[in-house]
């Protein structure tokens, strides 16, 4: 899938990052992400590099993260086009205080 491909990417480069822990990290999703089985990828590979550390990569839905802050942040948002879809896009932006990667996508066959 060529969103976990883009996410992978994102987390690989932030992971190299000397000045970030695993902790310092957050995964932002929302619920459309969750209905494509996006979510379930996405702790599958946070497992994978968190599973010989104490530190861990927080995921996060977009309604339990606003009083989360992270130093780095991806989110992972699809596109459908309504008003709260930017007001939830801004919560999930601002979750991050240095850096933040936005995965965005339609559902196949969209544009």
């Amino acid at each position: 899938d060529s969103i976990i491909s883009v996410f992978n990417m994102d987390l690989d480069r932030l992971c190299a990052t000397h000045e970030l822990d695993y902790s310092d990290i957050g995964i932002v999703y929302t619920n459309y992400t969750s209905s494509r089985g996006v979510v379930s990828l996405v702790r599958n590979s946070v497992n994978m590099r968190c599973k010989n550390t104490a530190s861990k990569i927080a995921v996060c839905h977009s309604v339990y993260c606003a009083s989360s802050e992270w130093p780095a942040v991806i989110v992972l948002c699809k596109v459908v086009g309504s008003e709260e879809d930017l007001t939830t896009l801004y919560i999930m932006l601002s979750r991050a205080r240095v850096h933040c990667s936005v995965v965005m996508y339609t559902e196949e066959g969209e544009t």
